[in-house]
């Protein structure tokens, strides 16, 4: 069977992103447990969020901010974080802010990853190893 009939025989209607839980020791709470709920994020938001994540100057890239790119990340895949009542009981007045109230930097790359994977990017085996 080819993959245009394989295709076909599946049901249309439960095409769904890919979703985890995701259990969290954050530091800033002495290391409580909290689980947060992503999802993988559609395919032209995350390539708009990595375009905006490179500085171009003179047709080279001068400039990448990561740091940007993986909150945009987090914010896009992990809605809790755009959650107006946490975000007043924080005084963030935006998802970013409150990323940063909430997480270290370490727990901000760590669910980065973890959506990153969602989306369909495994690490490269010369990371896990070293």
């Amino acid at each position: 069977m080819n993959t245009v009939e394989k295709l076909l025989k599946m049901d249309a209607g439960k095409l769904k992103m890919p979703e985890k839980n995701i259990p969290m020791k954050l530091a800033k709470f002495d290391n409580e447990e909290f689980i947060f709920p992503c999802k993988a994020i559609d395919p032209e938001i995350m390539s708009e969020i990595q375009e905006d994540a490179v500085e171009m100057k003179k047709s080279d890239i001068s400039k990448i901010k990561i740091y940007n790119m993986k909150i945009r990340t987090i914010i896009e895949g992990c809605p809790i974080f755009k959650d107006k009542e946490l975000m007043e009981h924080f005084n963030a007045p935006t998802p970013k802010e409150l990323i940063k109230k909430l997480l270290i930097s370490g727990e901000i790359d760590e669910l980065y990853n973890k959506i990153s994977e969602l989306n369909g990017y495994e690490k490269d085996e010369e990371d896990i190893k070293n």
